[in-house]
């Protein structure tokens, strides 16, 4: 009975509410065409990380640059220099590269940029 009372008063408030249901389905057409076009753009004119093999990255870590390097080493997979495997995963805006390297994951962006997290901080590098 208590479920039959809570479903009804949530239909009842659902009936009342405001929301102009066609403008929102518009709004995240016109997101998700957005991204799309970002991608395909990324994909025809910038640096995509892994697509000539190993990438280099270069971070500033507690007032000192570090370097990376990523090696692709089978599907999805991406071995750091000490011989940790990671893996990437690709997101609209980022490879992220996570496991290759102790407490750190990558968010390398396409063009050669992106950010590193480590000691939940967030902090800039390059790649190349």
């Amino acid at each position: 009975m208590r479920k039959f009372i809570g479903l009804t008063a949530l239909a009842l408030l659902g009936a009342c509410s405001n929301v102009d249901w066609a403008a929102l389905e518009s709004q995240m057409q016109f997101a998700n065409l957005e991204a799309e076009a970002a991608r395909t753009v990324d994909e025809s004119y910038r640096d995509l990380p892994f697509d000539s093999g190993v990438v280099y990255v270069v971070a500033n870590e507690h007032g000192d640059l570090h370097t990376y390097s990523l090696t692709p080493c089978g599907g999805t997979g991406i071995c750091g220099a000490n011989g940790r495997v990671g893996h990437v995963e690709r997101t609209v805006e980022y490879f992220i590269v996570r496991g290759a390297y102790r407490g750190r994951t990558f968010f390398l962006s396409p063009g050669g940029d992106g950010y590193l997290t480590w000691r939940g901080e967030n902090r800039d590098l390059a790649w190349n």
